[in-house]
């Protein structure tokens, strides 16, 4: 069981829409965050990280800096 003082979202400021930053916690199962950007979840120890995608497309930016360098 997750505790939810322990999740903690990773999320784009300045981005095309708002983030929705809350988790639905059912009583079977992995919590989930219903963001429409799709998010993902790392387990790192007791905690939970839920890493936000941009509406903006800005990962495909710092993806293509990256290999230019």
């Amino acid at each position: 069981m997750i505790d939810p003082n322990k999740v903690y979202h990773v999320y784009p400021v300045k981005d095309l829409e708002e983030h929705y930053l809350e988790c639905v916690y059912p009583v079977i199962g992995h919590p989930y965050c219903p963001c429409r950007c799709k998010a993902k979840f790392i387990q790192e120890g007791e905690a939970l990280i839920v890493l936000h995608s941009s509406f903006d497309g800005r990962e495909g930016l710092e993806w293509v800096k990256e290999i230019l360098k």
